[in-house]
C-alpha cells in the first residue's frame, strides 16, 4: 500500500474506532424529535444562553488581561520575559481542577485575601460561587493563550518595518494600535477562537467556582448524564455544543489556511513600564498554583500546618467517598496516563510519517486534528457510556486521554517531520536498508526530542483531564482529579489540596523535562 493511502486510511480508522462510531451510536439511541424538543424547553435553553454569555465576556476579559503580558514579552529579552513564556502552558498542561483548589485557597471565606481584608480591620467578602469568580477563573485559564499566540505573532513581526514607523517620530503605543495590531489581526482572531471555545466547554471553572446555580452545556451534559439520569437531555446538549466547536474550528482551520503572517528579525527594547503591568499579569497567574500548593500543607483558618496528613496519600485505607485509597487512585491515574501517552505517541506517530510528501497530508492531519478537537471529553465520554458500554472504564478512559491529546501531538510531530530530511532516508533505501531498519536505526533517534516532548505531553493532559474521567470512571475507578473533586465535595479537605499538590508538582516536572528537551534539540540543530 503506498504510503498516502495509507495515512488516510490510517487516520479514518483512527476517527471511525475513537469518535465518529461511539458518537454515531449514541445519538442514534433517540431520534431528531426528541432531540428538537428537548433544545425548546426553557431549562436548556437557559443554559445554552449562559453558556454563550459567559464565553463571550471571559474571552474579552481573557484578551484584555493577556495583551499586555503579551506585548512585553514579544519585545523584551529578559528573565521576566522567560517567566512570561512558562505561563503560557498553563491552559494547556496544568489541570484546571487543581488550578479552581488554588483559587479557594485564595479566595475562599479564609483564604489569603479573606485574611488580608480581616488584617486591616474589613469585614471578609464572599469571592466564591458567583460569576464574577467563573469570570475570574477562566481569564486566569485562558488569557495565556493570548499571550502565547498573540506574543508570538508580535514577537516575528519584521523589525524594519517597526523601525521605519519609529523613523516617522511616532510613539511605541501609537506604533502598536496604528501598525503592529492590524499586522497581527489573523493571530488575534485566532486567539480569540480557541479561547472562547475553552471557555464554552469550561467544566471544571463553572462546576467547583460557579456552585450550583452555574451550569455550562459540558456541566449540564454530565448532571444530565449521571445526577438526573436524563440521557436523551444530555444526548441534546452533547449535540448542540458539538455544533457550536465543529463550527468555530471549521473556521478557524479555514482562516489560518488562506492567512499567513509577516516574519522577520525580532524587534527588542529595554525595560519600560510595562514591565510593572507584565509582573503584576505574573503575580496574577501564578498566586492562586503557589497558593494551592502551599494551602495543602497549611490551614489558614487555625494558622496551622498539617503535615501529618501527608501519610495518608501514601495509605491503603479504603475512603467511603472514593470507595478506594487515595495511593490507588493515584497509581491508576499514572499507569492510564502511561497506556494513554504510548497510544496517542505511537498512532501520531505512524499517521504523521505515513501522510509525510503524500497527497493526503494535509486532510488527514487537520481532519483528524479538527474532529478531536470538536469532540469535547464529556461529549465523548457519553459516547462511550453507550457504544461502549461493555468495555471496562479504564479502557474507555484511555480512548478518550487519547482523543484529547491527539491535537497537540500530531502537530507535534507534523512539524518536526516538516524539516526532516527524507533523502537520508532515500540514501539508505539505496544501500538496501529495510522499512524497520531505517524506522529503527534513522527515523526514530533523529526524531526522539519530538517523541519523548509527544509522550510527556499526553501524559500531563491525561493526568489533569477531569470531566470524562468523572462520567466514565467517577464510581468505579476515580482518579486523581476525580478524587480531589469528591474530597472537596466531603470533609476531606486537607487530603484533597495534598493531593491536588502533588499532581500540579508531577505535571510541572513534566513540563520542565518538555522544556529541557526541546532546548536541547534546538542546541542540536
Amino acid at each position: 500500500m503506498r504510503r498516502s493511502t495509507l495515512a488516510f486510511y490510517l487516520a479514518l480508522l483512527f476517527l471511525s474506532i475513537f469518535v465518529v462510531l461511539p458518537l454515531i451510536i449514541a445519538f442514534g439511541t433517540g431520534d431528531l424529535d426528541t432531540f428538537i424538543d428537548v433544545l425548546k424547553t426553557p431549562s436548556v435553553l437557559s443554559i445554552l444562553r449562559f453558556t454563550l454569555l459567559q464565553a463571550v465576556i471571559s474571552t474579552f476579559l481573557a484578551f484584555a488581561a493577556g495583551l499586555p503580558a503579551a506585548y512585553y514579552y514579544s519585545r523584551h529579552n529578559d528573565g521576566l520575559s522567560s517567566l512570561l513564556y512558562y505561563t503560557t502552558y498553563i491552559p494547556f498542561f496544568l489541570p484546571g481542577i487543581s488550578m479552581v483548589v488554588g483559587f479557594l485557597v485564595l479566595l475562599g471565606r479564609y483564604g489569603l485575601i479573606n485574611n488580608f481584608i480581616a488584617a486591616v480591620g474589613l469585614e471578609r467578602q464572599q469571592f466564591l460561587y458567583s460569576f464574577g469568580a467563573i469570570l475570574l477563573g477562566h481569564t486566569f485559564y485562558n488569557s495565556p493563550i493570548t499571550l502565547r499566540i498573540v506574543g508570538n505573532a508580535l514577537k516575528n513581526l519584521p523589525a524594519e518595518i517597526i523601525e521605519a514607523g519609529r523613523v516617522d517620530g511616532s510613539s511605541r503605543l501609537r506604533l502598536f494600535w496604528s501598525l503592529e495590531l492590524p499586522l497581527i489581526v489573523p493571530a488575534i482572531l485566532s486567539s480569540l477562537i480557541l479561547t472562547f471555545s475553552y471557555c464554552f466547554t469550561s467544566f471544571a471553572v463553572v462546576l467547583i467556582l460557579g456552585g450550583s446555580q452555574y451550569a455550562t452545556l459540558e456541566v449540564a451534559i454530565y448532571m444530565y448524564l449521571k445526577l438526573l439520569a436524563r440521557p436523551e437531555i444530555a444526548m441534546g446538549l452533547a449535540l448542540v455544543q458539538f455544533v457550536f466547536i465543529f463550527a468555530f474550528g471549521l473556521f478557524g482551520t479555514f482562516f489560518e489556511s488562506r492567512i499567513s503572517l509577516p516574519t522577520g528579525s525580532r524587534m527588542s527594547y529595554k525595560k519600560s513600564w510595562f514591565f510593572l503591568v507584565a509582573f503584576l499579569y505574573l503575580i496574577f497567574e501564578w498566586l492562586p498554583v503557589f497558593s494551592g500548593v502551599f494551602g495543602s500543607v497549611y490551614d489558614f483558618r487555625r494558622s496551622t500546618f498539617f503535615f501529618d496528613k501527608i501519610s495518608s496519600l501514601f495509605s491503603f485505607e479504603q475512603l467511603e467517598i472514593l470507595g478506594t485509597s487515595i495511593l490507588a487512585t493515584i497509581f491508576r491515574s499514572l499507569i492510564l496516563s502511561l497506556v494513554a501517552a504510548f497510544v496517542a505517541t505511537t498512532i501520531s506517530f505512524i499517521i504523521s510519517w505515513s501522510a509525510q510528501n503524500s497527497k493526503f497530508e494535509n486532510i488527514s492531519i487537520r481532519l483528524t486534528s479538527l474532529v478531536c478537537i470538536s469532540i469535547t471529553p464529556a461529549i465523548l465520554a457519553l459516547g462511550y457510556i453507550i457504544a461502549y458500554k461493555a468495555l471496562p472504564p479504564q479502557f474507555s478512559m484511555v480512548l478518550l486521554y487519547t482523543v484529547v491529546s491527539f491535537p497537540v501531538v500530531i502537530n507535534l510531530f507534523h512539524a518536526e517531520m516538516a524539516s526532516f530530511d527524507s533523502a537520508i532516508v532515500e540514501a539508505a533505501k539505496i544501500d538496501g536498508a529495510r522499512f524497520w531498519q531505517i524506522l529503527r536505526y534513522i527515523v526514530v533517534p533523529v526524531l526522539k526530542p519530538a517523541i519523548v516532548t509527544g509522550f510527556a505531553i499526553t501524559f500531563a493532559i491525561a493526568m489533569g483531564e477531569f470531566s470524562g474521567s468523572l462520567i466514565l470512571g467517577g464510581d468505579k475507578a476515580p482518579t486523581m482529579t476525580v478524587a480531589i473533586y469528591r474530597m472537596l465535595s466531603s470533609k476531606h479537605i486537607p487530603e484533597a489540596r495534598l493531593l491536588s499538590s502533588l499532581l500540579v508538582i508531577i505535571v510541572l516536572i513534566v513540563i520542565y523535562a518538555i522544556n529541557r528537551l526541546s532546548m536541547g534539540f534546538r542546541r542540536k540543530i
